[in-house]
């Protein structure tokens, strides 16, 4: 069997060095596309009885990857957005062999045909300003723990970071203590390998102050009860905890990206305008940014406020109108 053909060099070729050096895909990315061929080999493998080590790239059906999208959806539970997501890695795949190999073009464009499902994209959850004040109220910090938990929940507010931005956060990337001299500063590593950075509040400043005194730059700026940096995992249990001591949100779901969605909410409703929330979040469209222009039912019934049609005032009769009357005649 040729090797050419064979799947596992051009799927150890697209995983290790495609989408790392030329496309350089974020971790998140890159993970995501690792797992969809963790789980569709196996299926493909079932599905022609043959070793995964032995599969070869026309064993990738159109035929085989429809059925393991509707094996996602239907066995495995996923939504249509996880169906798409994995759909995207399979034709991203597809793409980087069909430009290599001429001979497999036709089967790179089989593939590539397989649409993307219609979904609705879920709707925005986030926090009123109330129930964000609730929840940073509600670590002990006359404790360690308290204390480091709270700057985590302040920060991830006040800046609007991801989950993957706060956890890969170092103590070299704050520049605070500045004084008069200018804006207390964090340095957030966002998808992609881009970088923005994000003024401080005067309370965020001064518990990330206290976190980082005395520690080396290369150091986690949060980290848990047993003195490790806090992973993805952590951070969503964390608030997961949090949110299940508040009556309020008992029905609610709430994740880190809920919080993002909070902070942009606030800033929208501050007055601040839809670029420089952007620019705040890190977004590369603005698109991505106008979902919070459309969220908030109060901005919406101001809106409608200013085209409300009122009742018209009955219009008096210029000749009733005695001071105009008395203007016309002595012209």
């Amino acid at each position: 069997m040729p090797e050419v053909v064979t799947l596992g060099p051009w799927l150890r070729r697209f995983l290790s060095e495609h989408i790392v050096t030329e496309r350089n895909l974020a971790r998140n990315t890159r993970k995501s596309y690792r797992d969809t061929f963790s789980l569709l080999l196996p299926f493909v493998s079932r599905k022609v009885r043959k070793p995964v080590d032995r599969l070869v790239v026309r064993d990738l059906t159109s035929r085989h990857v429809l059925q393991f999208l509707t094996h996602l959806e239907e066995d495995r539970g996923c939504s249509a957005r996880t169906r798409n997501q994995r759909l995207a890695a399979i034709r991203a795949f597809a793409r980087f062999i069909g430009s290599r190999d001429p001979a497999l073009v036709e089967w790179c464009g089989h593939i590539r045909a397989i649409t993307s499902k219609k979904s609705m994209p879920p709707p925005v959850g986030w926090l009123t300003k109330a129930e964000m004040e609730a929840m940073l109220a509600l670590p002990d910090r006359k404790t360690r723990r308290g204390r480091r938990e709270y700057a985590l929940l302040l920060f991830l507010y006040s800046t609007g970071a991801r989950v993957s931005e706060a956890t890969e956060l170092k103590v070299r990337d704050l520049q605070i203590g500045r004084g008069n001299s200018g804006h207390d500063l964090a340095t957030l590593h966002g998808k992609g390998g881009k970088t923005r950075q994000c003024p401080l509040w005067a309370e965020t400043e001064r518990v990330l102050a206290d976190e980082i005194l005395g520690r080396p730059l290369d150091d986690a700026v949060f980290v848990s009860r047993l003195g490790k940096p806090f992973t993805r995992f952590g951070v969503y249990r964390l608030i997961e905890r949090y949110a299940a001591q508040m009556p309020e949100l008992a029905d609610r779901t709430i994740t880190p990206h809920v919080i993002r969605h909070t902070t942009a909410c606030h800033l929208v409703l501050a007055g601040v305008d839809i670029n420089t929330i952007r620019a705040w979040l890190g977004h590369v469209s603005i698109s991505t940014t106008n979902i919070y222009a459309e969220i908030d039912l109060t901005l919406k019934a101001n809106a409608v406020a200013l085209c409300e049609v009122g009742q018209s005032k009955p219009i008096r009769s210029w000749k009733e109108d005695k001071d105009l009357m008395s203007f016309l005649s002595a012209l």
